[in-house]
């Protein structure tokens, strides 16, 4: 199974979300990770989604530092989401 690390873009395959882009925002455990997008699920409130369900993409930021997480808040994960798309190929407008 792919490892995914904090602050690392990755796009729902499965469920209503499919087509999504978020970033991961912490491991749960082997099989579920934590995913935030800053606007419908925010820093406050992420998305339980099991890995399996994800496409992993190598761009990312750095959130590794546990205190970085902790002072993350949504416009800062929209900036980073609006950032880190281009490479990715999509349109801006479906962040």
């Amino acid at each position: 199974m792919v490892e995914l690390r904090p602050g690392q873009l990755v796009r729902s395959l499965a469920g209503r979300d499919k087509g999504k882009h978020y970033l991961v925002l912490r491991e749960l455990d082997p099989v579920y990770v934590l995913l935030t997008d800053g606007r419908s699920r925010p820093v406050s409130r992420p998305k339980k989604k099991n890995r399996a369900h994800l496409q992993h993409y190598e761009r990312g930021i750095d959130l590794d530092k546990e205190h970085e997480i902790d002072n993350l808040n949504d416009s800062q994960v929209i900036r980073y989401l609006k950032e880190l798309m281009p490479a990715t190929g999509v349109p801006e407008e479906e962040v």
